[in-house]
């Protein structure tokens, strides 16, 4: 509670797949937040040989489970002969979405009022899938990474390069779910699906998702924080590289190099986050996300990945829809 986090799950029930924020990469714990919702509820208790149907409210919801609660007296003095404990087991149908999951007892409190059972997933859902949000339509996105003059490409190299590019992704996709909760009909953007993978500098990557994830990155405003990024641990290596041999007047023209670059990267930034905060605010109108929210989010979710790539020397992303037809090109065939 201390950290801000008011929900945990272990780490063998993390689906990365199904979650509908960025999963911040802190610790070996997912963390996810509930929000605020009020949808119908039909669900069955199994408890030994016994099966006991109730009808509720979800009043809070998440990727990772629910509070239902019961208000209608027989339900909950059914439930209080029932008794359900932690670890029971539930199955939940969620009425306006027509959607129905299963899982367990975490913890309930039949004698508050209204009765509450808070209710664990035996996965991770999405709740765009039972009626929080619409999924924002996907198409096929191709994504070029073009990095610096590579003669050897590593595997530990081109694992940071896509790992980081997939957390920005996904970082995006956090902001765009803030956002787009807060309409009047809240949207949700699903998680990206990887199409097509070539390895080959340049990575080409097809990936399937919300248009919307692409429009609120400034992409030339991005190249230039990665280019900032790259040149910044170069100008380090030159700086500490042989540094007891340097006159003293070269050496301070290093730091000013420095100082000067540290000063640009920052305008860089800030640049970049003014971009986004105000393409949010043209995609999103009715969102009331403050623009230190957004900024917090940038901050999080988006800049550091991007500083990520920029010193594996990516210099460039580009992005664009695929043609009509969807048809790569052999070489990608063969790559993927």
């Amino acid at each position: 509670m201390e950290a801000g986090y008011n929900r945990y799950i272990s780490i063998d029930r993390f689906d990365v797949a199904r979650a509908s924020v960025a999963y911040e990469n802190a610790s070996a714990m997912g963390r996810y937040r509930y929000r605020e919702t009020n949808v119908g509820v039909r669900i069955v208790f199994a408890k030994s040989s016994r099966l006991f149907e109730a009808f509720g409210q979800a009043t809070e919801m998440g990727d990772v489970g629910a509070v239902i609660e019961f208000d209608d007296r027989v339900v909950v003095e059914g439930l209080q002969a029932l008794k359900p404990r932690a670890g029971d087991m539930v199955t939940i149908r969620y009425l306006e979405a027509g959607r129905t999951v299963g899982g367990r007892v975490i913890e309930s409190d039949l004698k508050s009022s209204p009765a509450l059972v808070e209710i664990e997933y035996a996965r991770l859902t999405s709740i765009a899938d039972i009626g929080a949000g619409s999924p924002l339509p996907t198409e096929p996105i191709r994504f070029t990474i073009v990095g610096q003059e590579d003669e050897i490409q590593t595997l530990d190299l081109v694992g940071r390069r896509f790992y980081h590019f997939f957390e920005l992704l996904e970082g995006v996709r956090a902001l765009t779910n803030a956002a787009g909760s807060q309409r009047v009909e809240p949207v949700y953007a699903p998680p990206p699906v990887l199409d097509q993978l070539r390895i080959a500098s340049p990575a080409v990557l097809l990936i399937q998702l919300a248009t919307e994830l692409v429009e609120l990155i400034p992409w030339a405003l991005a190249a230039g924080a990665l280019s900032k990024a790259w040149q910044f641990p170069e100008k380090r290596k030159t700086w500490y590289e042989g540094t007891g041999q340097k006159k003293q007047i070269e050496l301070m023209d290093l730091e000013k190099e420095l100082n000067q670059l540290e000063l640009e990267n920052r305008r860089q930034e800030a640049q970049l986050k003014q971009e986004m905060t105000d393409r949010v605010r043209a995609a999103f109108p009715e969102a009331e996300l403050t623009d230190d929210e957004i900024a917090e989010r940038v901050d999080e979710h988006v800049l550091p990945h991007l500083r990520a790539l920029g010193r594996t020397g990516v210099t460039e992303i580009e992005a664009g829809e695929e043609g009509a037809d969807g048809a790569a090109s052999p070489s990608e065939s063969d790559d993927a």
